[in-house]
């Protein structure tokens, strides 16, 4: 009776999901990726990429790996411009006609990053690349976190932040040819009347199918955030064109008391997703507990529902990625607190267009911890990916192949 009723409740508000299963999500297979693979892309040819981060030498390397339908792999490319250096991988992205853009972080051996991007042949060879001019000298500190293509458009989300104890952090989106070169670059902002000075940053970006550009991440509801204050936000989402003019600008009405935590979008058909872990700090034990937080938008702005789950001391729960599949189909994945042995597991979890729950997956490697990166949709089902350890301590990726 309290299913019936909760679906029968107007879908604009915050609902704590109540819903089992209806439709059993299940792992059709699992192959390991380098050390953390951080997220997945499907191709039209139906192979599939992973970008992880990999030992090379006395650092780490950004790598992009090749799997076919099966999880069996095909290549694999990295870079590390120098054994003095590090590559983080942060994103992949794949066009129409099949080039891979995998999107990383570079740092140098002082304070300051960069990023870069690097776009493969589907067989595996070099065509552009781009990396922010100043990084290896530390002139630069911004940390990119998102990609996404489409037509002949590419977009990378990211944040300008300060150095040492300067909290600064200011969020945007910088276009490309798909030939990486460089087009515009749009701040990402809440909306009035909240001044520009506070900060924000961009945590997600993807293209919707007109393509509009949306954007997602956090923003300070105060001024003054210094190194030992609080950071109270809420999650934003931006709607741009495709010449970087903004369109609209919303805040959700949740709270967010972090700007560390990612706030992952994705569009598809006439709606657009964010997700994030609210009212807390974290998963990890011994942080305050995030609750789980789903929400779509239509295109034009407007908030068509909203969904929390877990955030609990023994449920806290921390999405990391969304993607929006055939019929508005929703698959979000993310990261739980495992109470049997004080440790994480890996969550997905599936909605209905009109933001029912459909199904929800737990997944535990047998391992105390495991950590949730990207998700995209593959036919009917997902790929997806994680790896053992946490975001300090990485020992091994994974992909998961969804139905």
């Amino acid at each position: 009776m309290r299913r019936t009723m909760l679906a029968l409740l107007v879908t604009v508000g915050l609902l704590v999901e109540l819903a089992p299963a209806a439709n059993a999500t299940t792992v059709r297979w699992t192959t390991r990726v380098g050390r953390a693979a951080v997220d997945t892309a499907s191709a039209p040819d139906g192979s599939i990429y992973v970008v992880s981060t990999d030992r090379r030498s006395i650092t780490v390397a950004a790598t992009l790996h090749k799997y076919d339908a099966q999880g069996n792999v095909r290549w694999s490319r990295h870079w590390l411009p120098s054994t003095h250096a590090s590559t983080h991988a942060v994103g992949v992205a794949v066009a129409s006609d099949g080039t891979v853009y995998m999107l990383g972080i570079a740092r140098g051996q002082c304070e300051g990053e960069g990023w870069f991007v690097r776009a493969f042949a589907p067989g595996g060879d070099l065509r552009w690349k781009y990396v922010t001019p100043g990084w290896a000298a530390c002139g630069l500190a911004e940390a990119a976190s998102d990609i996404d293509v489409q037509g002949d458009l590419v977009v990378v989300s990211g944040t300008s932040f300060g150095c040492c104890s300067d909290m600064f952090h200011d969020g945007w989106v910088q276009s490309f040819s798909t030939s990486l070169q460089r087009r515009w670059r749009a701040n990402v902002e809440p909306p009035a009347p909240t001044p520009h000075a506070w900060f924000d940053t961009a945590t997600g970006v993807s293209i919707g199918g007109s393509g509009g550009i949306y954007a997602s991440g956090w923003a300070a509801t105060r001024g003054g955030i210094t190194e030992t204050t609080p950071t109270p936000g809420t999650p934003i989402l931006q709607k741009l064109t495709s010449n970087g003019a903004r369109v609209w600008s919303r805040r959700a009405s949740v709270s967010m008391p972090t700007m560390f935590l990612p706030v992952s979008v994705a569009a598809g058909g006439n709606d657009v997703v964010i997700a994030a872990g609210i009212r807390g700090k974290g998963v990890g034990w011994g942080q305050r507990p995030t609750t789980g937080w789903v929400a779509s938008y239509s295109t034009g702005g407007a908030l068509h529902w909203q969904r929390a789950f877990g955030g609990g001391q023994e449920t806290a729960a921390e999405p990391t990625g969304v993607t929006i599949g055939p019929n508005g189909l929703l698959w979000l994945i993310g990261t739980q607190r495992d109470a049997t042995d004080h440790g994480t597991d890996v969550f997905v979890r599936t909605y209905a267009a009109n933001g029912k729950p459909i199904d929800k997956l737990r997944i535990d490697a047998a391992k105390r911890l495991l950590t949730s990166g990207g998700i995209d949709h593959r036919g009917g089902g997902a790929i997806a990916t994680g790896w053992l350890g946490d975001e300090f301590r990485t020992h091994g990726g994974r992909l998961w192949r969804l139905t």
